[in-house]
C-alpha cells in the first residue's frame, strides 16, 4: 500500500526525509510539478526505471525524461551542451519547457530507449524542488498515468491505478498548467525543432 503525503499547505520535513530514502534505495514516487503529476526514481537505477515502465504499462521503446532542481545537475547526464540550448536552458527553466540533448556514459540505455539523447526539466514547483533539490541525482520523470491516458493533474485522477504500485504519493493539489511540457531539440544546424508541443510556445 503507499503512502499519502498531504502537502498542499506545507512541505512535512520529515516525510521529506522520507521521499530521499525512498529514492534511494530504488523507490518511486508520485509528486506534482508544474504542469502534470510525474512518477518519478532515480535516474541511474535500471531497476527502478523498469519498474516505472511496468507500472504504466509503457513501452520501453519511449524514453523516459529526467527532471532536476538546477542547471549544475543538467551536466550529471549529459555531455557537450551547445551555446543554444544553454540559452534556452537559461530562459526557459525553471517552467514547461524541455530540452532534448546528448546524454554522458552515465545514464542507463533502458533509460533513453537506446537512444544517445535525453530530455531533461527544471520543473516549477515548489515541491518538485524541494525533492529535487533534497535528492542528490536528477529524477526519472514521467507523467502519472497508464500509458495512452490523459495524465493527472490531481491525485484523484490517478490513485486508485496507482496506490499499490508506488512507495509514496504526494498530494499538492491540482497542478498549475495541467498540460505537459514543450519538448525542444537543437539539431546540427542550429535550428530549433518542437518535438512535442505543450503549454509553452518557443
Amino acid at each position: 500500500m503507499s503512502k499519502i503525503f498531504n502537502w498542499k499547505e506545507n512541505i512535512k520535513e520529515e516525510e521529506l526525509q522520507e521521499v530521499e530514502e525512498t529514492l534511494k534505495n530504488g523507490g518511486i514516487v508520485i509528486f506534482p510539478t508544474d504542469t502534470v503529476y510525474g512518477i518519478g526514481c532515480n535516474c541511474f537505477s535500471t531497476k527502478a526505471i523498469k519498474k516505472i515502465f511496468d507500472v504504466k504499462s509503457r513501452s520501453e521503446k519511449k524514453p523516459i525524461n529526467v527532471l532536476t532542481d538546477k542547471i549544475e545537475k543538467i551536466e550529471n547526464v549529459t555531455k557537450n551542451i551547445k551555446n543554444e540550448e544553454k540559452e534556452i536552458i537559461n530562459k526557459y527553466m525553471p517552467g514547461a519547457v524541455t530540452v532534448v540533448l546528448d546524454k554522458n556514459e552515465n545514464v542507463p540505455d533502458i533509460l533513453t530507449s537506446g537512444l544517445n539523447t535525453i530530455g531533461v526539466r527544471i520543473p516549477d514547483n515548489k515541491i518538485a524542488l524541494e525533492i529535487l533539490k533534497k535528492f542528490e541525482n536528477p529524477l526519472a520523470t514521467t507523467s502519472v498515468n497508464i500509458s495512452g491516458d490523459l495524465p493527472g493533474v490531481e491525485i484523484s485522477d490517478f490513485v486508485k491505478e496507482f496506490e499499490n504500485k508506488v512507495d509514496i504519493i504526494i498530494d499538492g493539489g491540482k497542478t498549475k498548467i495541467g498540460v505537459a511540457s514543450t519538448i525542444v531539440k537543437v539539431d546540427e544546424s542550429s535550428k530549433i525543432n518542437i518535438l512535442r508541443e505543450g503549454s509553452i510556445k518557443i
